[in-house]
């Protein structure tokens, strides 16, 4: 086999490793970045990882960084997003055999196959023709004219970070949620950094009850102990009604062993049961905003018995998960399991082994990888990597992406190496 073209969408945590090992293994490699080099860790800041650096990173990425001098976090180190892309990520990026493959602002808008369509060509069906015509990309660069690239091998490592699910009933928008622009905020902001002037004092809806939030109550929780007019700030907390429990159930298993999670499971189940400026709605949706005159926003409430209530807040902190972009790949055949929008096999495989022994596959820890067969789809040579392959179900870590990713390149396979005809 010859050295093949891959190309990776995605210049963050996997889709670095995947390069990495790609032009190990001896192909040519090109990583497509819509922004900059591990934009999703960028944007998630200053928050504290629950998991140790040796979890969020690989043998073979230490050992390069350490050949070219780099000194790294201790194994056991707990990094922030921001540090572990500045200590780790970029210097990734930097090295020799990946300075050149990595493109940043280099958005993938659409992938297909050239000379033929979706609906031709069916390779589930036995025909074979789709695996001989290469992938097209379209690429919209953040300066310059789109253009076309081509690749035989295609690795999605696009992440879900930049596609946030709807606030609404079911999944769907609230009614008006589009118009509210810039005053709702569906990433986890630096509220006590560069965030702060817009939270401090201000009326916030808050809703999820996730770790992001959890994250959220406590970063509010420091800005009202602040005071000055941050102790005015005030939050209509909407999140699920889970009885007893207070924030998103996280195993035992998980708390007892990872000391961060367990912290911040403490410190935000004892804030949201105190703290006199929150006010809870369980149970509740959204259904529409308004934004009013006064430039309030007028949100509708309704609880779990249908009945309304309308509240005024200025800003809606939405920390409600995120979603695979599907329009990526729409001109390929790919086949997605019909709840998670993850890849068929990898979601059938999750299923059948949480179906086999439920309370071990509780949370992130009890994740493991499904073998080779897990990562293909019916479109030969293209896969999905990382928190995407996971579509919706958010019981993803990076070390779980780090075995994906040696379990891909057992598929895609190693060029031969030539033979020295001088030698000879």
């Amino acid at each position: 086999m010859t050295a093949r073209r891959i190309a990776i969408v995605g210049a963050g945590p996997m889709g670095l490793e995947a390069a990495l090992h790609g032009r190990r293994a001896g192909h040519e490699v090109v990583v497509f970045e819509s922004a900059s080099i591990g934009e999703h860790f960028r944007l998630y800041g200053p928050v504290p990882l629950f998991t140790p650096f040796h979890m969020n990173s690989t043998e073979l990425g230490r050992e390069r960084l350490r050949a070219g001098g780099v000194t790294l976090p201790g194994d056991d180190e707990t990094l922030t997003a921001d540090e572990l892309r500045e200590r780790y990520l970029l210097p990734l990026s930097r090295l020799s055999e990946l300075q050149e493959a990595v493109q940043e602002g280099a958005k993938v808008v659409a992938i297909a196959r050239e000379g033929t369509t979706k609906p031709r060509s069916i390779a589930a069906a036995g025909d074979h023709s789709r695996a001989s015509s290469p992938f097209i990309l379209q690429i919209q660069p953040s300066q310059g004219s789109a253009r076309l690239a081509r690749a035989d091998v295609v690795i999605d490592a696009s992440g879900v970070y930049g596609t946030a699910n709807n606030t609404g009933p079911g999944g769907l928008p609230a009614f008006g949620e589009e118009a509210l622009g810039e005053r709702l905020e569906q990433r986890l902001p630096a509220i006590s950094g560069a965030a702060r002037s817009r939270y401090a004092g201000a009326r916030i809806l808050l809703l999820g009850d996730g770790r992001s939030a959890a994250n959220a109550i406590v970063d509010l929780d420091a800005l009202v102990r602040a005071g000055g007019s941050a102790a005015r700030t005030r939050v209509e907390w909407v999140h699920r009604d889970r009885g007893e429990g207070i924030m998103a159930p996280v195993p035992q298993t998980e708390l007892e062993s990872l000391p961060v999670l367990r912290e911040l499971d403490r410190r935000a189940n004892r804030i949201a049961r105190e703290a006199a400026w929150i006010r809870w709605h369980p149970g509740a949706t959204v259904t529409s905003y308004r934004v009013l005159g006064s430039g309030a926003i007028e949100a509708t409430l309704a609880d779990p018995r249908g009945k309304e209530e309308r509240i005024e807040v200025d800003r809606v902190l939405a920390l409600v998960g995120y979603r695979p972009d599907l329009a990526l790949f729409r001109e390929l055949q790919i086949h997605l399991c019909y709840a998670s929008e993850a890849p068929m096999a990898l979601a059938t495989a999750i299923l059948a082994s949480q179906m086999k022994e439920p309370a071990a596959v509780q949370g992130c820890l009890g994740q493991v990888s499904h073998g080779p067969a897990s990562m293909k789809s019916p479109e030969p040579d293209f896969y999905i990597l990382g928190s995407k392959s996971y579509g919706r179900d958010p019981n993803f870590l990076l070390s779980l992406g780090h075995r994906q990713i040696a379990d891909l390149f057992t598929l895609i396979g190693a060029p031969e190496p030539r033979l020295n005809v001088a030698a000879r």
